[in-house]
């Protein structure tokens, strides 16, 4: 008999809270409230970073959680996309085929999910990771000082990679599974 999750729990909390927080930034942007969104999103991403840190530390992991966390991520994707083209149109309009397929990888991938297991994808592969926070340095960059596009393109490569991995493991598996790390993370760790 497996144990009941304890789902209510300070990572879940902050999760929970990145997701309530989606329709009022989503609000603020649409009144082009640039600075007050900018501030709210990097608070967001600060309790994302959070509450992964607090769930690996004090043994808060659950299913319930990574679920709730992809969701939250999602959602919060598709604010910082609605953000960018209303805020930054003007900059990124130039890389708009580019910037459309980062779109796609990210609703292909949850459309795929949805479709085969019923849920958002939630396998939170390392290189999933090392894109959540490229991408936030790439909008903090934006808003903060300005377009960089050697980190544009940059990024880009790596959603590239990330996406192909994503839609590999997808394709691989059987169902829906938070603790895959990645394939050379994988062929790695057989080797040791």
């Amino acid at each position: 008999m497996h144990q009941k999750e304890q789902i209510f729990n300070i990572p879940n909390f902050f999760s929970m809270y990145r997701l309530l927080s989606v329709p009022v930034l989503a609000y603020i942007v649409y009144l082009g409230y640039e600075n007050i969104f900018f501030y709210g999103f990097l608070f967001s991403i600060f309790t994302d970073a959070l509450d992964g840190f607090i769930a690996r530390k004090f043994n808060m992991q659950t299913r319930f959680g990574a679920k709730l966390d992809s969701i939250a991520d999602f959602a919060m994707y598709l604010l910082a996309m609605y953000a960018l083209i209303h805020f930054k149109w003007s900059v990124l309009s130039d890389y708009s085929i580019s910037f459309f397929l980062i779109i796609f990888y990210y609703l292909f991938i949850d459309i795929f999910s949805l479709l085969k297991f019923k849920e958002i994808s939630s396998l939170h592969l390392i290189i999933s990771k090392i894109n959540g926070v490229v991408q936030a340095l790439f909008f903090l960059l934006l808003f903060g000082l300005g377009f960089n596009p050697y980190f544009y393109w940059f990024m880009f490569f790596l959603a590239s990679i990330g996406f192909v991995e994503n839609v590999y493991y997808l394709i691989k598996i059987k169902e829906m599974r938070s603790d895959i790390k990645g394939y050379l993370w994988q062929k790695f760790h057989s080797n040791h």
